[in-house]
């Protein structure tokens, strides 16, 4: 975490360009590049709306400064959704990515074509939950059940914000049968991951 002051009016480019350099000076173990980070809305630990160069910085609120892998893809009119699949013949959930939906209208075909270039699973077979607040709290051993799955042809608004958090799955995977070793690592595992996420939000008075 860190502090800086910024003057009413700068553009978020330039705001950008203080925070690598003042994090260089911190010594922020962090590698910042000018066209590989974002800036956005930090509500409470939920990432919110994202900042584009040519908008002007808020001077009163607080943000997240969030390195990427590549360069910024978001534009004016998109939408930042990150999309976590899960694997119900692993029970495991694969590395948290995002797709950029452009114009959207909630129409939840915009999504699943998404889905369906970033996975390769032909749009028929995908299932999708609606848009959660990022960090999920829930277990892989609750995925399936807990949360609600729709498909294409359910016809489903899905209405997304930058930042919000999308399950899906190839809806042929079965489900894998756990061994009680198994559910009994897995529930550990879940339980020492989640209790991290909740010791965040009350450091954040969540």
């Amino acid at each position: 975490m860190m502090e800086s002051i910024v003057a009413k009016g700068t553009p978020v480019r330039e705001f950008k360009k203080q925070i690598i350099e003042e994090a260089k000076v911190q010594g922020i173990d962090c590698v910042l590049e000018l066209d590989k980070m974002r800036l956005r809305d930090k509500i409470g630990v939920y990432p919110g709306t994202v900042y584009l160069d040519h908008q002007v910085i808020d001077a009163g609120k607080k943000m997240y400064v969030e390195p990427l892998k590549g360069l910024e893809k978001k534009h004016k009119a998109q939408r930042q959704v990150y999309v976590i699949r899960w694997r119900p013949s692993q029970c495991s959930v694969d590395p948290i990515e995002e797709i950029i939906l452009d114009n959207y209208n909630g129409d939840p075909k915009d999504v699943i074509g998404k889905l369906s270039e970033l996975s390769g699973v032909s749009v028929e077979y995908i299932s999708y939950t609606e848009g959660k607040q990022f960090p999920v709290e829930i277990s892989c051993l609750d995925i399936d059940n807990e949360l609600i799955w729709y498909r294409i042809a359910g016809g489903y608004s899905l209405r997304l914000y930058d930042g919000r958090v999308i399950y899906y799955k190839d809806k042929r995977e079965t489900k894998k049968e756990l061994t009680d070793k198994e559910r009994s690592e897995i529930q550990e595992a879940e339980t020492a991951r989640l209790e991290k996420i909740k010791e965040c939000k009350s450091k954040h008075g969540l």
